[in-house]
């Protein structure tokens, strides 16, 4: 003998006007905004050619990824291309949530509405300076034999670069443009004689550009000046800062941080011949006041290592 069995469940019936939708709509938006985590931006490259974003925003993920257990899930969403002035804008104002955005260290930013995290990112490559030259005044550029020289051709930087001044204090004649595009443009119609970058930069770019008519690489020349960058962000955005300086300093630590820096770098530190070049040192003095020690995480070219910070804590 068999039998059968209905289960009959009474839905709670919605009339008109119902405040179960909205507050079902409610609920799925704080789980979802749950799942996401904490919103952080990145400032996307300038051009489609302009591949200076990519390790910044690698580093600030993998900075993310290692205060994951801190501080849980988060979302890594791009603010629209900007130049320096623009980012340095935005950041004061706090117009997204979480900027954090790559800048020189200098004591003349505005530390009031801005903050910084004290680790430079780049490990001190960006302070060696390589040059984009048309080919004719390669040829001049190629028999520079000192400062005084070398002072004589004029340099194209970009408009709030921390360059600009470094180069301007150390005696050298700078024009600035707001483009980042138009000083490879500049530099292959000979309206500039030299456009550096640093050594971390340059092979990318060079990439982009050798198509350009008029446009080589320099094989003499190496400017040098300290140059920490680091990350800046609104100086309310403490659980932030918090927590980004916490990644950087467990990858740094655990050597996460290298690999990531030699993968990005390593090919240009390698094209780049630092030894076979002659070194043009300049100071920078901008840098009175920084509140960190710098100097023990950058890379000294003449043993191919970073600094041995690691050795001297523990990990956190």
């Amino acid at each position: 003998m068999s039998a059968s069995f209905s289960l009959k469940v009474d839905h709670p019936r919605v009339s008109r006007g119902s405040p179960w939708p909205l507050l079902l709509l409610i609920l799925l938006l704080f789980a979802r905004a749950a799942l996401a985590g904490t919103t952080f931006t990145y400032i996307s490259p300038e051009s489609d050619k302009d591949p200076r974003q990519t390790y910044d925003r690698d580093l600030l993920q993998l900075a993310l990824e290692k205060s994951r257990p801190e501080y849980g899930p988060y979302e890594l969403v791009a603010a629209p291309p900007m130049n320096r002035d623009r980012i340095r804008l935005s950041t004061r104002q706090n117009r997204y949530p979480n900027l954090f955005a790559m800048d020189s260290w200098s004591n003349r930013l505005d530390f009031e509405q801005m903050h910084y995290v004290p680790f430079p990112i780049h490990l001190g490559l960006t302070g060696y300076r390589i040059c984009f030259v048309n080919p004719e005044r390669a040829k001049a550029v190629a028999q520079i034999r000192n400062w005084e020289e070398a002072r004589l051709f004029l340099h194209g930087q970009g408009k709030g670069w921390l360059d600009v001044e470094i180069l301007r204090q150390a005696g050298f004649k700078v024009l600035e443009r707001s483009e980042y595009e138009k000083l490879f443009l500049m530099v292959a119609r000979g309206r500039i004689d030299l456009f550096c970058r640093g050594v971390g930069e340059l092979q990318q770019e060079w990439k982009s550009h050798a198509h350009l008519p008029g446009l080589t690489v320099d094989s003499h020349l190496l400017f040098y000046y300290p140059l920490p960058r680091v990350f800046f962000t609104h100086v309310s955005n403490r659980e932030g800062l918090g927590r980004i300086r916490l990644g950087l300093e467990r990858a740094w630590r655990d050597g996460s941080l290298e690999a990531l820096w030699r993968q990005a770098f390593g090919p240009s530190i390698k094209a780049a011949r630092l030894e076979q070049r002659l070194l043009i040192p300049l100071d920078n003095p901008y840098l009175k006041g920084i509140g960190f020690d710098y100097r023990r995480y950058f890379y000294n070219p003449a043993t191919d290592r970073v600094g041995n910070a690691r050795s001297h804590h523990t990990p956190p």
